[in-house]
């Protein structure tokens, strides 16, 4: 670890549950491809062999990413001098991966390191891939955003009859079903299973009706996976391995804690121990992976560094450039804390929205970022990108930390200011 732990900044809830918050340390320890091996990085530098331009950076080019590079590490330094166990990050610049490394430890008090295949959580950033596996079946025609949702689900019973016959494949993965915010993501901690929560859905309220209000959901959300099931006719976890993470590349991305414990090469969590004054190592628990599209999925670096690529439009065969456009639009908006965009660094923020499985923000005179963080026992993670600026970020933190909430802000903001990019005039 680096140095001594900041322990007001540190946060360990009983139980944490996923967060949604853009809230992470998402460029905690950013060291750029060309920097000399710290402490803390790993001597394994991962190979980046699926740039999308093997031309070298012009001088100005080059010149201005290192200057952005040289100032986001003194913030780094200046402002964010906190430990963990381990990270791994990666970093997308000009459409073109520039950083895919881990750093520091899989499990504190141990010696093995992170490196760029070292499986960690993704928790809600899970969501991404159930909104980007039905808009596969969307490119298929098998199924439409609109499509109501109880020709898939009809033994889920709800509270209002009259919302849930309108109830739509849209309004899930936007989370706009106007049920109740966070309907029943209590019991996700108890030991009830996912299919005996649904029965209780029924004692959820409706708060709005379906469209419009926005209510952040995990059991809800799942039911996402449900129809993806009931189409292909076989198990979601399976489709998604074998229409996401087999053409992507994903190779060590799962489902699961099963298959994340028995992967070697694993981030183990921690929780901060006041008394010790340290991280403590955690077990993994299982709760949350009982609802696979909201919060099952995990990977490593590379693996995501695929990911955020895909995001880019990189993949076009796989998800073609009507889908991504479809995922990152708006649609519907969220207000600052529901959004968890506080604090001075956003300031700049015009808006916030939430999309399909996405949140999606306007940072000054930019519009069009997309993001989603990830928050579940033990570890943390944020996913953020600009596809017409074709930037991106992805971090994965097998701790949790409050400073996170200076960093994506901080990051975008030095990004501005230093590529001056012109304004955007796309709208999600």
């Amino acid at each position: 670890m680096i140095a001594r732990h900041l322990s007001s900044l540190i946060f360990t809830p009983i139980f944490a549950t996923i967060a949604t918050s853009i809230f992470t340390l998402t460029t905690l320890f950013f060291v750029p491809v060309f920097a000399e091996t710290t402490q803390h990085e790993n001597s394994e530098s991962s190979k980046v062999d699926f740039a999308t331009d093997t031309h070298k950076d012009d001088d100005k080019s080059s010149h201005g990413k290192k200057v952005f590079i040289a100032a986001f590490e003194q913030f780094l330094t200046t402002e964010l001098a906190i430990d963990t166990p381990g990270y791994a990050l990666a970093l997308v610049h000009q459409g073109k991966p520039i950083l895919v490394k881990g750093y520091g430890l899989r499990k504190n008090g141990e010696s093995e390191q992170i490196n760029a295949d070292t499986a960690f959580r993704l928790a809600s950033i899970s969501k991404t891939f159930a909104s980007s596996a039905a808009g596969l079946l969307v490119q298929k025609d098998q199924l439409q955003w609109d499509s109501p949702i109880y020709p898939y689900i009809n033994q889920v019973p709800f509270s209002n009859n009259s919302y849930a016959q309108t109830l739509t494949l849209r309004h899930i993965l936007s989370h706009t079903s106007g049920l109740m915010p966070h309907a029943y993501s209590n019991k996700i901690e108890d030991r009830l299973s996912y299919q005996r929560i649904l029965q209780r859905m029924d004692k959820v309220p409706f708060v709005c009706p379906p469209g419009k209000c926005y209510g952040y959901q995990n059991i809800a959300y799942s039911l996402s996976g449900d129809i993806i099931q009931s189409i292909n006719k076989t198990s979601y976890e399976d489709f998604v391995e074998k229409s996401l993470f087999t053409p992507l590349n994903m190779h060590s991305a799962s489902f699961g804690r099963k298959a994340f414990i028995s992967q070697k090469n694993h981030a183990t969590p921690h929780s901060w121990s006041k008394k010790q004054q340290s991280w403590r190592p955690m077990r993994v628990r299982g709760n949350y992976y009982k609802v696979p599209p909201a919060a099952g999925v995990n990977a490593s670096i590379r693996d995501m560094s695929h990911w955020l690529l895909a995001h880019l439009g990189h993949y076009p065969t796989v998800l073609h450039a009507d889908t991504l456009n479809a995922l990152h639009s708006k649609q519907i908006k969220t207000t600052k804390k529901q959004a968890h965009y506080r604090g001075d660094d956003w300031k700049p923020l015009k808006s916030s929205y939430y999309a399909l499985g996405w949140r999606g923000f306007d940072y000054a005179n930019q519009k069009g970022f997309v993001q989603h963080g990830g928050w579940v026992q033990g570890f943390r993670c944020e996913m953020v990108f600009h596809p017409e600026l074709q930037m991106g970020m992805v971090i994965l933190v097998n701790a949790e930390t409050r400073a996170a909430s200076l960093v994506v802000p901080k990051f975008v903001n030095l990004y501005l200011e230093h590529f001056k990019p012109q304004a955007s005039d796309s709208s999600l």
